[in-house]
C-alpha cells in the first residue's frame, strides 16, 4: 500500500539510546502504529481490485519462491520462514481465483482470530514485510544511515532546516508538516534532533518513513 511518514516525540534525557527504547515501548503501549489490516479500512472493493497485482506476476512470485525454498533446503538451509511465505502467496491466488482480489486481500490481512500482538518483536513479525508504519520498524540508533536505523541530524542539516543547531518545537512542527524532515529519510529509515525551548533541550523528536 505504499510507506508512510510518521513522527514520535518523548522526553529530552542525557542517553538518548534509553529514551529512544523507552519511546518505543510508549509507541507499542499506546497502539500508534498499523496492523495489516488496518491498511485496508476505508478502502472498498473497487479500490482494493484497482490495486490488484497481476495474476501472472503472483504466479511467476510463487514459482520463484517454490524454487528457492527447494534450492536453499537441498543446501541445508532452514526455510520454514521462506516455506511459510510461500504458502502465504499460494492461499492468496486460491482465494483471487475463488472470490476476487479484494475479498481475498481482506481475509488474508484481517484474520479474525489473530491475536493482538503482546509483545513488539510479536507485532514485528505479525506485520512482516508490511511493516508497522511507525517508529517500530526502526531498532536502533547509528551515527550514520542505514535500514533499521535513526540517525541523528548534523549540525549542517540543523542550520539547513532550522537556521540554528537549538531548533524549538514551532519550527520542528513545521519542518515535520512542510515534509522537509522525513525527505532526510530514506524508507526504512528515521532522523532525529533535540527539541529546545529557551535554549534547554526538552524533548527528541524522531521522523522516518516505512511501510510497504
Amino acid at each position: 500500500m505504499g510507506a508512510s511518514g510518521w513522527v514520535a516525540y518523548c522526553a529530552y534525557e542525557s542517553d538518548v539510546a534509553r529514551a529512544f527504547q523507552q519511546l518505543r515501548q510508549a509507541v507499542f503501549e499506546r497502539r500508534d502504529y498499523s496492523l495489516p489490516g488496518d491498511l485496508l479500512d476505508g478502502l472498498d472493493d473497487a479500490t482494493l481490485n484497482q490495486s490488484a497485482p497481476p495474476t501472472q506476476d503472483l504466479q511467476k512470485l510463487l514459482k520463484i519462491s517454490q524454487a528457492l525454498d527447494q534450492a536453499l533446503g537441498g543446501m541445508g538451509f532452514d526455510t520454514k520462514d521462506t516455506e511459510k511465505q510461500t504458502r502465504s502467496v499460494e492461499k492468496l491466488l486460491g482465494k483471487m481465483e475463488q472470490h476476487g482480489f479484494a475479498s481475498a486481500a481482506r481475509e488474508t490481512l484481517q484474520p479474525s482470530q489473530t491475536p493482538p500482538p503482546a509483545s513488539i518483536d510479536e507485532l514485528l513479525e505479525q506485520c512482516a514485510e508490511a511493516g508497522t508504519h511507525s517508529l517500530l520498524d526502526i531498532d536502533h540508533l547509528s551515527p550514520t544511515p542505514e535500514p533499521g536505523a535513526a540517525t541523528p541530524l548534523s549540525e549542517a542539516d540543523l542550520q539547513t532546516l532550522f537556521g540554528t543547531t537549538t531548533p524549538a518545537k514551532a519550527a520542528v512542527e513545521t519542518a515535520v508538516t512542510a515534509g522537509t524532515l522525513h525527505d532526510h529519510c530514506a524508507r526504512w529509515q528515521a532522523v532525529y534532533c533535540a527539541v529546545y525551548a529557551e535554549g534547554t533541550p526538552v524533548e527528541y523528536v524522531f521522523v522516518g518513513v516505512s511501510g510497504d
